[in-house]
């Protein structure tokens, strides 16, 4: 065998890898030009691999969508690592690991935050799968919290799904108008202030006098 043949040998990608690299590649064009401005062609030639390589690694587009959202929201067995985090915490506890886990990861890198905004706005079915299989868990997840929080009398009663739902909405719309807008221009706190605050706002608004 030859050097170069040894070479190619020791560098060929695994499926898993090929896997990987495709998803990656994938998720940066979605966010950079939208669903519809993205091709299979386009990933196909950003990953150097064959539209082909692409199919036999996911026959189906829900497939690869599926991956794209394991990829940034689930751990090595497919489950949310945002659920894995706040089960077993209680009271502000589970409030502050969710905003200081979202806002630090649309810090570290807002691209998901723009394929969601794109899916949406282009009424591409990915935010829908999003919602379905990550979305509403955290929203059921914080919903239970907060029942448990009314039922032992710390908050006023309230619907606890429109309370999730607020307290989500204050996190994602600082993260969105952050990252996206570019208020983060203008607009710098330590983040564990700005958790913090939220929380704080939250609990104000939520106790019961």
């Amino acid at each position: 065998m030859t050097g170069a043949a040894i070479i190619r040998k020791k560098t060929r990608m695994t499926g898993e890898e090929r896997r990987g690299q495709i998803v990656r590649v994938a998720t940066e064009l979605f966010a950079r030009n939208g669903f519809k401005g993205t091709t299979t062609r386009e990933i196909a030639l950003k990953a150097g691999v064959s539209e082909a390589v692409i199919f036999k690694h996911f026959s189906k587009k829900q497939a690869l969508y599926n991956a794209i959202i394991d990829s940034r929201c689930g751990d090595s067995g497919g489950q949310s690592r945002l659920i894995g985090r706040i089960k077993g915490k209680k009271g502000k506890e589970v409030f502050e690991t969710i905003a200081a886990y979202l806002i630090s990861e649309h810090q570290k890198d807002p691209s998901f935050l723009r394929l969601l905004t794109y899916s949406a706005l282009e009424k591409h079915e990915l935010s829908e799968i999003f919602i379905r299989t990550k979305g509403l868990e955290l929203i059921e997840f914080l919903d239970a919290s907060i029942r448990g929080l009314i039922k032992a009398g710390v908050f006023k009663k309230i619907d606890p799904a429109i309370a999730a739902r607020a307290f989500i909405g204050m996190i994602l719309h600082y993260s969105i108008s952050q990252e996206l807008y570019g208020l983060k221009r203008y607009f710098k706190r330590p983040n564990e202030a700005v958790v913090e605050s939220f929380v704080e706002i939250f609990f104000e608004g939520m106790m019961r006098r």
